[in-house]
């Protein structure tokens, strides 16, 4: 007589294996109850050295033996509480990142001493209160749902940094080369602190809604050590960074530009340098709001999964409405005059150039060194 398994056991199982996560299944069932069911749920079949444990069997090995065959454990039967903690301690010690389940007030400490310790919904106030997380309905799909939406927040945190210093490199690059070119204050403190309401509040809105993809179930865990900012996200910022203010250095002492934007007066007159901050505002800003596009995908697809990201349809056109408003009626407070309709296309154009010039960079990098994008799950 057993249990009769759930019905998304197995599938879950195979998911959290094929997202990179090693499942031991830790019961104070006997030897041949536990193997059944571990063949039953999937445990056994991916790997030949597959290894079956008592606790006794367990017991009887030195802590080094223990983490030469941790790799291959996939079940331990007749186990007590404190062989749970014992194998939480021992796979730290190995820099592994550890996730413990448990629902009894024995299963406490190992749950505690976890890097996430998942308590069950049926279990004991002490166990709940040792974990990180509480499994509701007992189920293990929902907790590889829980990693789903792990990888997912941490993704879309990744993107937001990615966003955040590319706005840090430009803005810093142009304030302090700005002086050089003739322009004290190419931007106002009030500008500053526009952008960097954007930068912080709402693009970090924006970025929390991004959505739970399947194909994040199908990449190799992050390793404990690795940096939250890689080699392929410095050359975003980097690169879009230095575009971004050496177009913006181009913008500010280009004949061109003074010209297009002299509003009809002489250029270097007071009111032709004024339209020109003005449009520099204006281009400053919405070459941000076009790297948004840049920053929330790695691949050459800026619109993928887009229509799922509601607060990022809201947040960023907004971003684009009170931007033109602050043109049209900041007046002094922002250091801005109204601009032309042929005026306004042309700052959206020079902005645009963003957006290629990244596919570019996305392109070399596919080329050379790989594309980082998983194919979707089908």
């Amino acid at each position: 007589m057993r249990d009769e398994l759930r019905e998304t056991s197995r599938a879950s199982v195979k998911t959290a294996q094929a997202a990179g996560i090693q499942v031991v299944m830790i019961t104070g069932d006997a030897r041949e109850t536990a193997q059944a069911i571990a063949r039953d749920v999937g445990l056994l079949e991916d790997d030949p050295q597959a290894l079956i444990l008592t606790s006794d069997e367990l017991a009887a090995l030195s802590d080094d033996e223990v983490k030469q065959r941790l790799p291959h454990l996939c079940v331990v039967s007749r186990a007590f509480p404190t062989d749970k903690s014992r194998l939480v301690k021992l796979a730290k010690e190995l820099n592994l990142v550890v996730g413990m389940t448990g629902d009894g007030v024995n299963d406490a400490p190992a749950v505690k001493n976890a890097d996430v310790g998942f308590a069950m919904g049926s279990g004991t106030e002490m166990t709940k209160e040792s974990g990180d997380i509480v499994i509701l309905d007992d189920n293990f799909s929902s907790l590889t749902q829980a990693v789903l939406y792990g990888r997912t927040l941490f993704k879309s945190i990744r993107k937001f940094l990615i966003f955040q210093l590319t706005v840090n490199v430009s803005a810093i690059l142009v304030v302090f080369l700005g002086p050089f070119f003739g322009f004290d204050l190419p931007l106002t403190m009030t500008q500053l602190l526009w952008l960097n309401l954007i930068m912080d509040t709402l693009a970090g809105l924006a970025f929390a809604g991004e959505a739970a993809l399947q194909r994040y179930l199908r990449e190799k865990p992050i390793r404990r050590d690795e940096p939250l900012i890689t080699a392929d996200m410095w050359s975003s910022i980097l690169l879009n960074g230095g575009i971004i203010a050496l177009l913006s250095l181009l913008f500010l002492t280009s004949d061109a530009t003074h010209a297009l934007f002299s509003g009809g007066h002489a250029v270097g007159a007071p009111e032709a340098r004024a339209k020109l901050l003005t449009a520099f505002f204006a281009f400053f800003v919405f070459i941000q709001f076009f790297n948004t596009f840049n920053a929330r995908t790695q691949g050459l697809n800026l619109f993928e999964n887009l229509l799922e990201n509601r607060l990022f349809l809201i947040i960023i056109p907004a971003i684009m409405a009170i931007q033109a408003l602050f043109v049209a009626y900041g007046g002094e407070v922002l250091r801005t005059v109204g601009l032309t309709a042929q005026e306004w296309i042309s700052v959206l154009l020079m902005a645009f150039v963003i957006i290629p010039a990244d596919l570019l960079r996305k392109g070399v990098r596919n080329r050379w060194f790989g594309n980082p994008v998983m194919r979707k799950v089908p």
